[in-house]
């Protein structure tokens, strides 16, 4: 039987999907008792389909780490709406804005394929990915994360040092733009990336990076929500749409886009 953060997240991949919204809405619009019983059921079953395929591909891929569930399983417990409401966060954010099981573990494939030992994340949250990347690093390895909430910065702070990892990781406090200049002018470069931001701000990040040289040559930037809500694909010159364009067009890169949870881009910068 799934768990109840595994049957979260299978809910999160519905809502984000177009298509899946709409067999919700044609298997409620089936009770019409003018609807033939196998239109309802067929639509159900494909709704069905859908969920075990999820919770199969999750339970065929390895789980968390420690540190990793640890924070999914407190940002679960986390009351965002009461914060909000008592305006300790100025954005009210629910756990759903976790990156979730999968995007975690590939993070990890990609730092041990690449043998990477410095790696970059450009919107935190609580911490589940930077953790996740912490784990998988070797000794010398070291998490940059870039968050602006002071809040998220505070508590990811004390839910790191829980752990082993955590001093591995180093928050950068601060609109992750002015981040990523002042990383430049320290000299840092990065074998993978992670950009899970703001959206309108996606295109910026992406040409700072090169521009910048903080993706080193032969790294890989991983970026998540490239199919945001299908918009890209439903709404041609929408903001991911016009990012994922730009990388295309960019040739000191080469992009992979993966149907997978709400999209997932791979950008390997060219040079190795």
């Amino acid at each position: 039987m799934a768990s109840p953060t595994s049957l979260k997240l299978i809910n999160k991949v519905r809502v984000l999907d177009p298509a899946s919204k709409l067999l919700d809405e044609l298997y409620t619009r089936a009770d019409n008792p003018d609807t033939p019983s196998d239109v309802r059921t067929t639509v159900g079953k494909a709704l069905e389909l859908t969920e075990t395929r999820e919770e199969y591909s999750r339970k065929m891929t390895y789980p968390d780490t420690p540190g990793a569930r640890m924070i999914c399983e407190k940002t679960y417990a986390t009351p965002w709406k009461q914060l909000y409401q008592d305006g300790k966060i100025g954005t009210q954010y629910s756990a759903l804005w976790l990156s979730g099981t999968g995007e975690g573990q590939m993070l990890q494939f990609l730092i041990r394929m690449q043998k990477a030992k410095r790696v970059l994340e450009i919107g935190m949250f609580t911490g589940y990915v930077a953790m996740s990347m912490a784990e998988a690093l070797p000794e010398d390895g070291a998490v940059v994360t870039c968050e602006y909430e002071p809040y998220l910065v505070e508590t990811a702070r004390k839910w790191f040092d829980e752990t082993p990892f955590g001093k591995r990781i180093d928050i950068r406090q601060g609109p992750a733009l002015d981040s990523l200049d002042q990383l430049a002018a320290e000299g840092q470069t990065f074998d993978v990336v992670y950009l899970d931001a703001d959206k309108p701000t996606y295109t910026a990040y992406f040409k700072k990076l090169l521009d910048l040289n903080l993706l080193a040559e032969g790294g890989t930037l991983m970026v998540d929500n490239s199919l945001y809500y299908g918009f890209p694909y439903t709404q041609p010159g929408s903001t991911v749409d016009l990012f994922n364009k730009a990388v295309m067009e960019d040739g000191r890169v080469e992009q992979i886009l993966l149907p997978l949870f709400d999209g997932v881009s791979l950008i390997r910068r060219k040079g190795e």
